[in-house]
């Protein structure tokens, strides 16, 4: 009887979302239709018709050098693409770009100096948090901590430095988190090694209507807001923990902890059903990473605020967010395997090589499930319990790919008084800002090494930070609960092998993401920006 009563609530709110989604895209097509934040806010849906097939000589309506490197998706409203990017050997510069929908045609350019100048390179952040955008405007924050807020007409209607205000940040490879919006506010979710916290700004003004306190670490998802029984709740998947606060004052609500890998993909919600996405962190374990990938059911009930509906046996997922479209919900790992679940049991349909190795989260549009390769190769499948590959599509071609025409990137040391872009803990930015974590002279272990409180060359579990804990059952080989001088080396060496060729990998172009309206989708690399058509929808270049 409880599993029947979960199967009809859980399809009552999907078919109730793709009503709501629906609806929105009705209202939002006389004004070019919405997507107006990271991963449209937390769904990854896309209403409409959009196309299936394209490539490089058919489809692609229109492409548009960027002035700087950006691996924040695009956003768009009111027939406006918003982007950041980043310019200058030291991210001088903060870049906000808006373009028209139909044509590709620049509107408008901000440019503002960066607070806190950092080398522009692969191995850190560069323009990686989403902006979100709404009828007044765009605010768009960056890993520098400078917020702005604009007009769709590109004035300045705020500025803030978080970093000014609340300290600098702690992080090898910068933030790449994306800001989540209510009505009123812009939420933004700061983890680093220093005091992090969840801050909520008023949109209209820029000052800060509530700020809480948040455990330290690293991590690069995102938060979403989430309305169930009523209640419009604010959701972050991070660093072991999935916590709930509410959206009008950020008191926490409740937290589930004893997860691991949840440092990157950012959960999804519908209805009243939290799916959390979680990847294999460094030197962990797969069978539990596993684990951490599940179903939550939010109750109203404050004695019993949630319930563990299911949690996967295998399937895990990486850069890419989890993706829910019916009784269907899609993981997609490192190494391009893709995990079908059902999204009321968690029992698996299929598992299937896709082939493509995604940093951008999927698309659900119509009856498909769209993955953008960070290769420029999108695959297409039908979505459902059965796998079927409906295309393959290029936005190049392979042998040719175009290259930065203006963009150099940085390959001096850090600036005045910051911190080179050095070692990483478990799990970077879903964009893929730091695909090596070689770090500091010492690497890895010198990293650890930090945390010697008693300096005896070993680490204990007390001395390990806290987004490391989960590598100790890895690492400390002989299992005496400390992490010796020659366990350090040979997980370094281990660490730093496995990262052989991280540099050639994350060089553009790259995939970074992808925003859908209006029948078209958007999609962004570092430099550059695509807008894909079908026929009938295609515009003027």
């Amino acid at each position: 009887m409880h599993r029947i009563l979960y199967y009809c609530l859980l399809s009552f709110a999907l078919l109730s979302y793709a009503a709501s989604a629906g609806d929105l895209c009705e209202a939002g097509e006389a004004h070019g239709g919405e997507w107006n934040e990271f991963r449209n806010g937390g769904s990854s849906h896309a209403a409409g018709e959009f196309p299936v097939v394209w490539s490089p000589e058919s489809g692609i309506a229109w492409q548009k050098e960027l002035p700087g490197y950006g691996q924040s998706s695009p956003v768009i409203s009111d027939s406006r693409v918003y982007l950041t990017a980043v310019s200058g050997p030291m991210k001088d510069e903060l870049v906000v770009i808006c373009l028209d929908l139909k044509t590709g045609q620049q509107l408008w350019k901000h440019e503002q100096s960066s607070s806190t100048p950092a080398a522009s390179s692969y191995m850190a952040s560069r323009a990686a948090p989403t902006p979100v955008a709404d009828s007044s405007g765009i605010i768009a924050f960056f890993e520098s901590g400078d917020v702005v807020a604009l007009n769709p007409s590109g004035e300045v209607r705020w500025k803030r430095s978080l970093t000014a205000d609340y300290g600098m940040f702690d992080n090898n490879h910068g933030l790449g988190c994306s800001p989540a919006q209510t009505k009123d506010a812009v939420i933004i979710n700061i983890e680093h090694r220093g005091p992090s916290y969840l801050l909520a700004l008023d949109k209209a003004t820029g000052t800060t209507r509530w700020k809480t306190e948040r455990h330290s670490g690293s991590s690069w998802t995102s938060p979403i807001v989430m309305n169930a029984d009523g209640r419009e709740t604010v959701v972050v998947s991070s660093g072991g923990t999935v916590d709930t606060y509410d959206s009008a004052d950020g008191h926490l609500i409740w937290t589930l902890g004893g997860l691991g890998g949840n440092t990157v993909p950012s959960p999804t919600a519908v209805g009243p059903y939290l799916f959390v996405g979680a990847r294999i962190p460094e030197f962990g374990d797969a069978s539990s990473a596993a684990q951490s990938n599940m179903c939550i059911r939010l109750d109203s009930d404050p004695a019993q605020p949630y319930e563990v509906v299911w949690r996967a046996a295998k399937a895990v997922c990486d850069y890419a967010s989890p993706v829910v479209d019916r009784d269907c919900i899609y993981f997609l790992n490192n190494v391009g395997v893709l995990y079908c679940l059902d999204s009321t049991t968690g029992e698996p349909h299929y598992t299937e090589r896709l082939g493509a190795a995604c940093w951008a989260t999927p698309v659900v549009a119509g009856e498909n499930v769209l993955f953008f390769g960070k290769d420029g190769r999108t695959h297409v499948i039908r979505s459902g319990p059965v796998f079927a590959r409906v295309a393959t599509n290029d936005l190049w071609d392979p042998a040719n790919p175009p290259k930065p025409e203006t963009y150099s990137e940085h390959t001096g040391g850090s600036p005045a008084g910051g911190s080179p872009a050095g070692g990483s803990p478990a799990g970077e930015s879903r964009t893929g800002a730091a695909e090596s974590r070689r770090g500091p002279p010492g690497g890895m272990a010198a990293i650890l090494l930090k945390g010697d409180t008693n300096g005896d060359g070993s680490i204990s579990r007390d001395e390990l930070p806290a987004e490391f804990v989960n590598m100790l059952p890895r690492i400390d080989t002989n299992q005496d609960g400390v992490v010796d001088a020659a366990e350090l080396k040979a997980m370094d060496e281990s660490f730093r092998k496995r990262r052989e060729g991280s540099r050639d990998s994350a060089r553009d172009p790259i995939v970074y993401g992808v925003a859908a309206a209006d029948g078209a989708f958007v999609i962004r690399t570092g430099t550059r920006v695509y807008s894909v058509r079908g026929a009938r929808f295609r515009g003027a270049p």
